[in-house]
């Protein structure tokens, strides 16, 4: 009597045991699948270890299944992850997307075009918003440079040339268009000087006339017949104007920058200002060091392009990259207050060049009436 009461409530546990473990399947899609989870889990377990042992096991290699089931989701999602960061850019600037594709065919594709604002990440030596790269051995003292106005006196609406613009590779253009491809057929010179640098440096020329600040700029392709000696031919050209032009306070050598990274794709270096995107620019001030020689007022030409960095700055900030200071003459050695300005990159459009080249003249003709 006994055995068979007691084989009935086992017979009445397991049927409660099992309908309760079918509850717990379902209750995913149940209204209450809270509650029955917490309920079923809770005693169904307790039940079938009383009346079937072998049930544990069984219960135990589900939930197993299913840990490694969401295990492996959250590898996944975890890869998907590690691949989207490992894909955006390597750099904390600033990037913007082009909004147009050049069309090419995938044969003549040579690389990306990738838009970012250079920081002052690459300067080693600064002040204040002084940010300078300094590629030589040579020790700076920006605070120095700044104390000590140069000795400069630029006469206003003059007949006789303060400036002098020239381009030693006058032949650097601009990308043809937005995009964010460049074909392997596109080619960074353009002789055609509406669509060089003897455009931008143009646009400098007739701003700083109509400012009353007397300004010649040679047309002359210098790199036409050669880029190699180019600057010896650009050399010949402004001890020319400076012979014949004594007047001529200040020396400007318009180029474009060329950056490219080492898989082939191109910088195509921007800022917004005020709602309109330019190519950055770069000073260059070269210096006399080891095979340089006959140099002797480049920390002159240094003091001057310094105040020029810092005024540049104030005015448009990261407009201008770090001014790069380098063991080369440059040509600068034939005039004080003489620079290398580099405007945008061969990324850029001509257009985002030019204005550049407007709001870099909006602070060059403020900072030369400070010598007025």
């Amino acid at each position: 009597m006994k055995h068979s009461i007691k084989l009935k409530i086992k017979k009445y546990l397991l049927c409660i045991s099992s309908l309760l473990l079918i509850v717990s399947i379902f209750a995913n899609a149940s209204y209450f699948e809270k509650p029955i989870n917490v309920f079923s889990q809770k005693y169904a377990l307790k039940i079938a270890k009383f009346i079937l042992p072998f049930s544990e096991s069984k219960i135990e290699e589900k939930q197993t299944k299913n840990h490694l089931k969401t295990t492996e989701n959250s590898q996944k999602n975890a890869e998907i992850g590690s691949k989207t960061a490992q894909n955006e850019p390597k750099t904390a600037q600033k990037t913007t997307k082009s909004n147009e594709i050049l069309p090419i065919q995938s044969q003549e594709y040579g690389g990306k075009v990738i838009s970012q604002t250079i920081d002052k990440s690459g300067a080693n030596l600064s002040l204040g918003d002084v940010f300078i790269r300094n590629k030589t051995e040579k020790s700076i003292d920006i605070s120095k440079a700044l104390k000590n106005k140069p000795t400069l006196k630029i006469k206003l609406n003059s007949t006789k040339p303060q400036v002098l613009i020239v381009h030693t590779h006058a032949s650097e253009c601009f990308f043809p268009k937005l995009a964010q491809y460049y074909p392997k057929s596109w080619g960074e010179r353009d002789e055609a000087p509406e669509n060089n640098m003897i455009s931008i440096g143009k646009i400098i020329a007739q701003k700083l006339n109509k400012s009353g600040i007397k300004t010649i700029q040679s047309q002359t392709i210098f790199d036409k017949e050669s880029y190699t000696y180019s600057y010896d031919r650009s050399r010949e050209a402004i001890i020319s104007y400076l012979e014949k032009y004594p007047s001529i306070k200040v020396v400007l050598d318009v180029h474009r920058d060329a950056i490219n990274c080492e898989n082939g794709d191109k910088i195509r270096p921007i800022i917004n200002v005020n709602g309109k995107t330019a190519g950055q620019i770069m000073i260059i001030s070269g210096c006399q060091s080891g095979d340089i020689t006959g140099y002797p007022n480049w920390t002159k030409n240094l003091r001057f392009n310094i105040r020029l960095q810092q005024k540049l700055e104030q005015t448009y900030p990261n407009f201008a990259r770090p001014l790069f200071f380098a063991e080369k003459k440059y040509n600068q050695d034939l005039c004080e207050n003489s620079f290398l300005l580099e405007v945008g990159s061969q990324a850029n459009t001509l257009s985002e060049a030019k204005y550049s080249a407007e709001l870099f003249s909006n602070v060059f003709i403020k900072y030369l009436k400070e010598f007025s």
